[in-house]
């Protein structure tokens, strides 16, 4: 997985785990905002939270570039 700084133009080369432990608040906050913009378009296509975690992780780089709060984005992965 390759990340960049948007602001010092820094790569990072991690694996997914390592993603996970390190990007852990910048995860919640867009998944949170991920969360609150899919109930506000269409709430009745969920039965659960676990089918939307699945959908956000499922396109992981568009979501958490375009919700999440980070100077970090994913690049590739």
């Amino acid at each position: 997985m390759i990340l960049k700084n948007k602001l010092t133009r820094e790569n990072l080369e991690i694996t997914y785990p390592e993603f996970r432990k390190k990007f852990v608040k910048e995860l919640q906050t867009a998944f949170e905002s991920y969360r609150r913009t899919q109930l506000n378009k269409y709430s009745y296509n969920f039965k659960d939270d676990n089918s939307m975690e699945y959908n956000f992780y499922f396109q992981l780089q568009w979501n958490f570039n375009h919700f999440g709060n980070s100077n970090w984005y994913i690049e590739d992965l």
